[in-house]
């Protein structure tokens, strides 16, 4: 039998509370971890099993089997990890639309330069489905790329925010609601219980990612 770290009881939790509202669901079937999975009847099983496998895959391999979770469950064009200290916030992998990934990984953003900074202080929504009409972030630079954003705190287990894991796309996203926030909350929660096994290395789980190998 596997073993559960602490914050995956949490983490199991997230995901029944997430079935309930995928049941209700009816829009058309992604690819989840690399295999079609339709929505509106997936069971139990299927959201234990993410745990599962996020569990049990190399340590280099968590983080990027969530951001291509959050990536594709939520179809936006890219998934990003980052870590924020008191001035900055640095992107340190990114998975989906290339040209994205190329320009912004191992970025480092001054934080009032960033949509995270709003989103943590609670000047705007965790879903943000068109960002050039929020009037807080609507003047930002990135906001002439890219249109909407989803964005959740990894939290550490003493309460700390460690960074963020976020979505963004180019065109805005209306669709996007309760189901898909508690998606990347649990996501956000498995990637916290690893940042602490790494004993807070972002950067040793995202290296593979970030180096293209």
């Amino acid at each position: 039998m596997a073993y559960i770290w602490p914050d995956a009881r949490r983490c199991i939790s997230s995901c029944r509370a997430y079935e309930l509202a995928a049941n209700r669901s009816h829009r058309q079937p992604r690819c989840w971890l690399n295999r079609p999975v339709n929505r509106a009847s997936a069971g139990q099983s299927d959201y234990a099993e993410l745990i599962e496998k996020l569990e049990a895959a190399q340590e280099t391999d968590v983080v990027e089997q969530a951001l291509a979770a959050a990536q594709q469950h939520l179809g936006m064009d890219a998934s990003y990890i980052t870590t924020i200290d008191g001035r900055h916030q640095t992107v340190h992998a990114i998975v989906g639309d290339a040209d994205v990934a190329a320009r912004y990984t191992g970025t480092v953003f001054p934080l009032e330069q960033t949509f995270c900074m709003r989103m943590l202080n609670g000047e705007v929504p965790n879903i943000v489905p068109d960002t050039r009409a929020e009037p807080v972030i609507s003047d930002l630079e990135i906001t002439r790329e890219l249109h909407a954003y989803v964005g959740v705190p990894v939290r550490l287990s003493d309460g700390r925010v460690h960074g963020t894991l976020c979505c963004v796309s180019r065109q805005p996203r209306h669709g996007l609601g309760s189901e898909e926030l508690r998606f990347m909350q649990t996501l956000a929660d498995i990637v916290a219980a690893r940042v602490e096994r790494a004993r807070g290395d972002l950067a040793r789980l995202t290296e593979r990612l970030s180096t293209g190998s």
